[in-house]
């Protein structure tokens, strides 16, 4: 997956990736063992990635 491409939710489910569920930003949130991915919904069906980080990193985004 790359930076700025867009994607749907089949697409983005192809990879293995899971959602986790965020009320603090407005973005889908996504996982798999190592890293998290941040989709900005661009309308109903399609989700532009703009981040990954590492797995860890992710709860210090929050504190």
């Amino acid at each position: 997956m790359r930076i700025n491409e867009v994607y749907t939710m089949q697409e983005i489910m192809k990879q293995g990736l899971m959602e986790i569920n965020v009320s603090t930003i407005n973005a889908k949130v996504f996982s798999n063992e190592q890293m998290v991915f941040f989709f900005e919904p661009i309308d109903s069906h399609t989700f532009r990635l703009y981040s990954i980080i590492k797995k860890r990193s992710f709860p210090l985004l929050f504190i």
